[in-house]
């Protein structure tokens, strides 16, 4: 999921395009001859395609410094604190670390502004949860917009994740497990009698399980109604 990890690495710069990529590779030396000494674009424009971590990256550039096959102006620091470009878009918040402004964040990583080209991934282990936005034809790497420690997956933590990231801005379709599904639909948990948020599957009459095919649908979650709870956080 953060196999690119640009929040956190800052290492790939998001906003390089194809037009400054091309025009990086058509700057380099045709005289094969000599020796081309790597300016700064042309660093950058290696490590985007290594995918390099920041590591890695400021160890490449000190070994070139090292064997004069950099220019005098290439920095290896220039990574260093890449990440504080994105930084200004995240808060923390107790054990809650999340983004306040998608769209600024969106816009400085220089991805699509429309909220119907990417999911909002939610998903939880033993110990944190996590929001990530993920472009719909995968064209982009994965965007974090959140992450809690010490955070299980429950209605209220939940309901503090969409808010902090402002979710009713933007209304992503929402990606999860059921567990996730059940928490945001605001279902009860555990062995209930109607705990499908689509149909209103009778999991108490186990007579019709094998027998009935089609159950009538879920018109509405109305709390306190067929196993609802809570309000719902994310409409359909």
């Amino acid at each position: 999921m953060y196999s690119n990890e640009i929040v956190n690495d800052g290492i790939a710069d998001p906003k390089l395009s194809q037009s400054s990529i091309s025009s990086t590779s058509s700057s380099l030396s045709t005289d094969f001859t000599k020796p081309h000494l790597l300016m700064q674009s042309d660093l950058n424009y290696l490590v985007h395609n290594l995918g390099l971590s920041k590591a890695k990256t400021q160890l490449l550039g000190s070994r070139l410094q090292l064997w004069n096959l950099s220019d005098k102006k290439t920095r290896a620091s220039y990574f260093r604190n890449k990440q504080e470009d994105f930084m200004r878009y995240f808060i923390k918040e107790d054990d809650l670390v999340f983004c306040n402004d998608a769209k600024g964040l969106v816009q400085e990583m220089g991805f699509p502004e429309h909220p119907e080209e990417c999911r909002l991934f939610i998903d939880s282990s033993k110990i944190s949860l996590k929001g990530v936005l993920l472009h719909n034809g995968n064209k982009y790497p994965s965007i974090p917009l959140a992450h809690a420690t010490n955070m299980k997956e429950n209605y209220g933590n939940i309901q503090l994740l969409l808010e902090r990231i402002k979710y009713s801005q933007y209304t992503w379709n929402i990606c999860a497990d059921l567990k996730v599904v059940t928490i945001i639909t605001g279902l009860q948990g555990e062995y209930t009698k109607f705990c499908f948020f689509l149909y209103e599957w009778d999991s108490r009459a186990k007579e019709k399980h094998y027998v009935v095919k089609n159950w009538p649908q879920r018109m509405s979650l109305i709390p306190g109604v067929k196993n609802v709870k809570e309000e719902v956080l994310a409409r359909r």
